[in-house]
């Protein structure tokens, strides 16, 4: 089974025991406002053009899952004719072991709810598996009793779907945008609904109604009452009923203490003071937990009841739609090597500029001139030459313009691992230029830039990611990231589903980060984050190898994990 949720902190994904993506703040800094792209609704079932469907050659052209490179079978694929049985899991997922035995410390990997893998025969007899295990054709064994081969079984039609390696996102994100919205355990009543959520139109129509009756109901009883005489007589008679004035009780003001947190006027000062436990303080039959501003949720169905639009979570929670904005990963991707027309040094103008300038320069005279300008994120083939002109560093283009080396991040590779293997893909990442380049043996073969931990002389809010050399440990599809945040001021986060991930070191891995688009910034808590599109490239083409169907698996003594080797 896969782990319990982890922060970059005790790492779920494990989303997130250990310290590490491990200060429990969120593995990368998210904007408070949508991005380019977004609805301009809040909670409008309107995809942005990224999640949009588009058609199928056009979705293939522009975010098909990178094919494996030769030898490097590690990207799930479609699964090959198979005539059967088909196993689905039903479940909320399924470990893989190499023999018919729950042994976690051996486990393979897993397949989450609604994934189909191709599997053998009939089940076989087996330890702590009643139904009988069943044999995993790409390898190891399920226990039955976690899902049916009866692919018309009810429990199939409404299993979680399955991610989209078509798309820049496996899923359909959604980022909270308010304090206090309710995730539901199933559907709410309308009754339910204004009952939890006091701020909408209706509920609050009806408590005033509701208020009014109380009004009406309570001026009839005091017209029945005793007369003014009569009650002035029985307040003198008990002077406990009167205030000192000898008039009636004065009312008690309202105690805005008692307001829940997502209620009060300062909760956005106190946001500091939330725990994930205290989200769910409130929880009962009907109300699984409260989300914090900034929480995400991954969008497993978006359906309408009630005369209202709602998001069915790929955790099974129900969230109201109108309390959202649908987010979409940046569509920035590195650059594919192939050594000649392609090859390294390259760099990248990054920041918070839309374009740098690039110059011609006569290296007599040291004069330069303006050539053109070179928008963010453009892939720039440089030559490696580097030239100190009026108190600025140049590097050279392979078209004969130069660019200043304040602009731009620039590949800058350590040396190859001692222990490498002939032909063994491995990754480098150089935290200094804030770029990745993964190799096949000595041959680069993808760059691209990353968003590294923050670093910072304060000790709690010092999230640098550590340098060294490990073996991927363990890979997901996606995994949910949360925590409360270890040093005063941080604050709790959630996101639910983050995409590709490769843990290499306690709970740092490498990761798609789909909240902010900063990339050649140290921005995260620690771990590495990419864009979408190279985490699922980097996913793809490195080892452990994920089999099809599979939405987790693990390294192995025989199938290790692909090197990743950190430096300044």
């Amino acid at each position: 089974m896969p782990r319990p949720s982890r922060h970059c902190t005790a790492l779920v994904l494990g989303a997130v025991a250990l310290a590490g993506c491990e200060r429990q703040a969120p593995p990368g800094e998210g904007s408070a406002q949508p991005g380019p792209g977004a609805p301009g609704v809040v909670g409008s079932p309107t995809l942005p053009d990224e999640l949009t469907p588009r058609p199928s050659a056009e979705r293939a052209a522009s975010a098909a899952p990178p094919a494996p490179l030769p030898d490097a079978g590690s990207a799930p694929t479609a699964p090959a004719e198979h005539a059967g049985p088909w196993f689905v899991v039903t479940s909320p997922a399924a470990a893989v072991y190499p023999t018919r035995d729950f042994d976690q410390k051996t486990k393979l990997g897993y397949v989450r709810s609604g994934g189909k893998i191709a599997v053998k025969d009939k089940p076989v007899p087996g330890k702590s598996c009643s139904s009988g295990w069943l044999e995993v054709v790409s390898g190891g064994w399920v226990c039955s009793n976690l899902g049916t081969t009866d692919l018309s079984h009810p429990q199939v039609k409404f299993a979680i779907k399955q991610p989209d390696w078509q798309e820049v996102l496996p899923y359909p994100y959604a980022r909270n945008a308010k304090n206090g919205t309710p995730l539901y355990r199933s559907v709410p009543s309308r009754d339910q609904m204004h009952k939890y959520e006091p701020y909408l139109a209706e509920a609050k129509a009806k408590r005033a109604k509701e208020a009014k009756e109380r009004e009406e109901k309570e001026r009839e009883e005091k017209d029945g009452e005793k007369s003014d005489d009569t009650r002035a007589a029985s307040l003198t008679a008990d002077p406990a009923l009167s205030d000192q004035d000898g008039g009636t009780p004065a009312a008690a003001a309202p105690d805005a203490s008692a307001d829940p947190w997502w209620q009060r006027d300062d909760a956005k000062d106190k946001l500091h003071e939330i725990t994930l436990n205290k989200l769910k303080e409130d929880s009962d039959d009907i109300l699984a937990q409260r989300m914090v501003t900034g929480f995400y949720i991954a969008v497993d169905k978006t359906f309408s009841w009630n005369g209202r639009t709602w998001y069915k979570s790929t955790k099974g929670l129900i969230a109201p739609a109108d309390r959202f904005w649908l987010t979409a990963g940046a569509k920035f991707k590195g650059i594919e090597l192939d050594g000649t027309t392609a090859q390294l040094p390259v760099g990248w103008v990054y920041g918070g500029r839309k374009t740098a300038p690039s110059y011609e320069i006569d290296l007599a005279t040291k004069k330069t001139k303006p050539a053109k300008a070179i928008e963010v994120f453009t892939p720039i083939l440089l030559t490696g030459r580097e030239e100190d002109v009026g108190g600025a560093r140049y590097s050279e283009a392979r078209d004969g313009t130069w660019v200043k080396n304040i602009h731009i991040r620039v590949t800058r590779p350590g040396p190859p691992p001692k222990d490498l293997k002939p032909g063994e893909r491995w990754v480098d990442v150089n935290l200094g230029e804030q770029t990745l380049v993964v190799y096949q043996g000595d041959k680069p073969i993808y760059a691209t830039l990353i968003s590294s931990g923050k670093k910072s002389t304060v000790k709690d809010k010092d999230h640098s990611t550590p340098t060294g050399q490990w073996r991927m440990r363990e890979k997901h599809v996606t995994t949910t990231m949360d925590g409360d945040g270890s040093a005063a001021g941080d604050l709790p986060y959630s996101i639910e589903d983050v995409p590709y991930v490769l843990y290499f070191h306690n709970s740092y891995a490498l990761h798609g980060a789909f909240w902010h688009r900063n990339f050649g910034v140290q921005m995260s808590h620690g771990c590495v984050n990419l864009a979408p599109l190279d985490a699922k490239w980097v996913f793809s083409n490195t080892d452990p190898p994920l089999p099809a169907g599979w939405h987790g698996a693990w390294s192995s003594a025989d199938r290790p994990g692909s090197l990743v080797v950190i430096h300044d």
